[in-house]
């Protein structure tokens, strides 16, 4: 399974996915599952990668996901968690302009471009969609923010839900 997080941010999205893939794949060991996690920031790359926030970060997420934080032992820090290595581990964090060139191939199984193609215009909104389009396999998601559209039809994809789009099978 692949997935990739384009836009990450500071990680809350991918991580949030591989919490879940943690919680509902019982044997996830057994299968291969990466998620790549993309931003054009390096400061929140960064942040992202080391996976800490601050403990009332996590006062609405529900408790079955609690168990995959753990306590920064850091002396005079606010108090701080830390997800967990068994989620971490499924996640690749990489700077990458989605403008230039993308060295990853695909396919993946889904990408999550939520909140990033506000920041464009319609030209480049439909280059990007397209680009998605190609390395999404047969019957993949694509999932984008509640405050985007794909400015019309796709011809590859089929509205699934308000901002969920499946590729043609």
């Amino acid at each position: 399974m692949r997935i990739w997080s384009a836009g990450c941010s500071t990680g809350e999205e991918p991580y949030t996915i591989a919490l879940v893939l943690r919680r509902e794949i019982a044997d996830i060991a057994r299968h291969d599952v990466r998620i790549l996690a993309t931003d054009i920031d390096t400061d929140v790359l960064a942040k992202a990668s080391r996976g800490e926030y601050a403990a009332d970060a996590l006062d609405s997420i529900p408790d079955a996901y609690c168990r995959f934080f753990q306590p920064v032992n850091d002396a005079g820090s606010p108090a701080t968690l830390r997800i967990a290595h068994e989620a971490r581990s499924l996640i690749t964090f990489r700077r990458l302009n989605l403008m230039q060139a993308w060295p990853m191939k695909g396919p993946f199984d889904a990408i999550f471009c939520r909140n990033v193609m506000i920041y464009f215009d319609n030209p480049t909104k439909s280059k990007l969609i397209e680009r998605f389009v190609r390395l999404i396999k047969p019957g993949g998601w694509l999932y984008i923010g509640h405050s985007e559209s794909l400015l019309g039809s796709h011809p590859g994809l089929h509205l699934m839900g308000r901002t969920i789009y499946r590729r043609d099978a």
